[in-house]
């Protein structure tokens, strides 16, 4: 079994028996209780894509979004802190921060120091984010090269892979973007760790596995 923590919105109500501890969350300052449901419905979207590629993982939910994509810095780092001490052995981080963050490196360093696995969000083009620009994650963008189960190797400036961006494949109109294909590929490394994997290794291991080598070609 591999844990997987999300931090996001929280799951629907059908994903809920995926979720360990599904009582607990981290909210602002680290508040703890009861998970609410998922308004934004983003977190949903994330968890359906992480068992659409392994459908044998467990979710740990750190809910630090309401009805809105916001949440402080300080919050994604104690969101990070607290999914270490539950265990997990991956954390998807379907969102970007425009500058660095001293407590969310730390975070970040701490978590990858324990052997958990961070992927992060980074969009195609534009400026670095973080956490995805800390190199203890393996930041991941859209690559429409990539059909769901598929992923790049993309060694750019901003990403070190990218996979399958739609939330439902040849349907754009029902979401997509980095966020979704970071969860992909959260799920995609949660099945390499069931399969035997080493987190240690997990980085190389997609690298010579990648669909792709290389950005894709985009056209103005």
């Amino acid at each position: 079994m591999v844990r997987v923590g999300l931090i996001d919105s929280g799951v629907s109500a059908e994903q809920a028996r995926h979720v360990d501890n599904e009582r607990r969350f981290v909210g602002a300052r680290g508040n703890r209780g009861r998970v609410h449901p998922d308004l934004l419905g983003h977190g949903s979207q994330i968890a359906q894509c992480v068992l659409e590629h392994c459908t044998g993982a467990r979710l740990v939910v750190a809910q630090i979004f309401g009805i809105g994509r916001e949440a402080a810095v300080d919050c994604v780092s104690e969101a990070i802190d607290w999914l270490v001490r539950e265990h997990v052995q991956i954390i998807n981080m379907s969102f970007g921060i425009a500058g660095p963050n001293a407590g969310l490196e730390r975070a970040c360093r701490e978590a990858a120091g324990r052997g958990v696995v961070l992927v992060a969000s980074s969009p195609a083009r534009g400026l670095r984010v973080f956490p995805a620009g800390y190199e203890e994650c393996i930041a991941v963008s859209g690559d429409a090269r990539c059909a769901p189960g598929e992923y790049a190797w993309l060694d750019t400036e901003t990403a070190d892979f990218g996979t399958h961006p739609m939330l439902i494949a040849n349907c754009p109109d029902c979401g997509g973007g980095a966020s979704i294909a970071a969860a992909r590929m959260s799920g995609l490394v949660s099945r390499l760790l069931m399969s035997g994997a080493a987190a240690a290794d997990v980085r190389q291991l997609l690298q010579r596995s990648a669909h792709y080598i290389g950005p894709e070609c985009r056209r103005a």
